[in-house]
């Protein structure tokens, strides 16, 4: 019995029981499976996560507001709201106003990339073999429209790191050099981001130049007041001591060591973070420059919620496309 599972006659008369949103980053594959096994359960899953409304939340357009959900062989969902009341024929589209409302691919389809993809499991060859996707373009499409979800996420609620009694490292780091100095002649794009060493949130941010101009007013949007900042001692972080702020910093020259040898300071976490970005690159073959920042978002995203990736991913979806869900 698949946990999600709602008791009901048929979906068309909507008589849905009370239930609480699932645990889906709880889920086994197999759970989750049962409950897209068909249409039906597809349609009401969406519902109990507030993906597709309940019931369409305006009248329809001669003012009556009787819909219910009837078979449609034609739609891809194979059902769409009708208009109850006699001598109206009006119909809507299932989708009309949810995240799946340009898409001609099946419900089943989506959610289950949203399954993979939050789990991290989201190689283009495992993805069009799961969810039977025909082209890996059709992948690529559906992987940036989540990444849009992770980059709008950002723009409501912005990466804000350290704190009093923090400890916070940043760094730049370059994302297109050539290898072995061979091949093409390209720009040099670098990011510059930061680490908080105790909540291991991050933010990463793409800049033109790495002066102090540029690099100081990053910081002061991005790093708490009061917190500590760890560094190498590159010359546009020379005035963050005595600069607004209030910031602690703390340096250690990486030209004679790793690790400061009187007073410990090191960068070995956002040195590290850079490592755990640029691998995900690799595996990916690289990346086209103009898809780095929304990788980034999603780098950040994956950093804010390592625990509970689905149901916030849900979440943030419902916060851009508000539906009726089930209460």
């Amino acid at each position: 019995m698949c946990r999600c599972s709602l008791h009901y006659s048929q979906i068309n008369r909507l008589t849905m029981a009370v239930f609480p949103l699932p645990k889906v980053d709880d889920m086994t594959i197999r759970e989750w499976s049962t409950c897209t096994d068909t249409i039906e359960n597809t349609i009401q899953f969406a519902q109990t996560l507030g993906l597709l409304p309940v019931l369409p939340p305006t009248p329809c357009p001669n003012g009556h507001d009787n819909w219910y959900l009837g078979k449609y062989s034609r739609s891809i969902d194979k059902y769409q709201w009708r208009c109850r009341e006699k001598n109206c024929k009006l119909t809507r589209s299932l989708r009309d106003g949810t995240f799946f409302s340009n898409s001609k691919l099946e419900l089943q389809q989506i959610l289950d990339l949203m399954y993979y993809w939050s789990q991290g499991v989201d190689t283009y060859d495992f993805l069009q073999r799961q969810c039977n996707f025909g082209s890996k373009s059709t992948i690529a499409d559906w992987k940036n429209f989540l990444r849009d979800v992770c980059a709008e996420h950002f723009l409501r609620h912005p990466a804000e790191i350290g704190g009093v009694g923090h400890v916070v490292e940043i760094d730049e780091s370059s994302w297109t050099k050539r290898k072995f100095n061979r091949g093409r002649v390209i720009k040099n794009q670098w990011v510059f981001g930061g680490i908080d060493r105790d909540t291991r949130e991050c933010f990463a941010v793409l800049v033109e130049r790495r002066d102090a101009a540029t690099l100081l007013p990053i910081i002061q949007q991005h790093v708490r007041p009061g917190t500590t900042i760890l560094s190498d001692e590159w010359r546009a972080y020379h005035s963050l001591q005595n600069g607004p702020g209030g910031y602690i910093h703390q340096t250690v020259n990486h030209s004679l060591h790793f690790v400061d040898p009187v007073t410990g300071v090191h960068t070995q976490n956002i040195e590290n973070m850079w490592m755990c970005a640029k691998q995900k690159k690799k595996r990916m073959m690289g990346m086209h420059v103009s898809l780095l920042d929304t990788y980034l978002m999603e780098f950040m995203w994956r950093r804010r919620f390592p625990e509970r990736p689905l149901e916030n991913l849900i979440a943030q979806i419902f916060e851009l496309y508000p539906v009726l869900k089930l209460e």
